[in-house]
């Protein structure tokens, strides 16, 4: 019987301090993440940034032929391309900002009227607008609005005339959109606008005859995507 509590006695000795050793390695919490490791929450908005954009433009309006005279109607969709560049400020989830962009299309509208065949395209498109918008962390949700100045480009509505006679147009623009930043500095976004021009007159000295064209105030509706780098 002595015997048996001695050994009992020597095995409790050894363990408890074995089992005390394995409850200590146990307890002891894992090594920190490096530092590199570590980034905000939440992306930050606030900084300059520079992008390029693509996308569609369907114009709607009239055009009044003087020599005629004829009224056309004046409505197509074509493509556009062009360029950015803005800035924006987040106050908490508020982000608000300016923009503005340039740009051109193709041919936006074709007349295959025999007796007054017709293209027009804008050769330069500027707006020049505020954003505002809710963020949630790495997306943006937005709305804008500003100014817009067009070239329009009209070519063939007479034969005699020259090609690619030009005119100005000022208008009001709005909007709204959705932008995401995939890293720090690269973000997409997709945005419609919706700008009204006003009209104006088409006119070449050139003509034996009177030959002046009015593109009167017509609606411009854009969705765009758009590729950015911010600073």
């Amino acid at each position: 019987m002595h015997k048996f509590l001695l050994r009992l006695a020597l095995f409790t000795a050894a363990f408890v301090p074995a089992a005390s050793a394995l409850a200590a390695d146990l307890d002891v919490p894992p090594p920190p993440p490096p530092v590199e490791e570590l980034r905000p929450a939440t992306y930050d908005w606030t900084g300059a940034y520079v992008g390029a954009l693509i996308g569609s433009s369907c114009i709607d309006g009239t055009l009044f032929d003087n020599s005629g005279p004829q009224l056309y109607e004046m409505a197509g969709c074509g493509f556009k391309g062009g360029a950015l560049v803005g800035y924006n400020h987040q106050f908490d989830n508020w982000v608000i900002g300016a923009e503005a962009d340039w740009s051109r299309t193709n041919d936006v509208v074709e007349n295959n009227d025999p007796t007054a065949d017709f293209a027009f395209r804008l050769n330069h498109e500027i707006t020049m607008r505020g954003r505002v918008g809710w963020a949630e962390d790495n997306t943006l949700f937005f709305l804008t609005g500003g100014a817009a100045f067009a070239q329009g480009n009209l070519d063939g509505i007479v034969a005699a005339d020259p090609n690619n006679i030009t005119g100005k147009h000022w208008g009001w623009t709005i909007g709204g959109g959705v932008e995401h930043a995939f890293t720090d500095q690269f973000r997409l976004k997709l945005d419609y606008l919706y700008t009204k021009y006003a009209g104006d007159k088409y006119y070449s000295t050139s003509c034996a005859v009177t030959c002046d064209v009015d593109i009167r105030k017509f609606g411009n509706h854009e969705v765009r995507l758009g590729a950015i780098w911010a600073f």
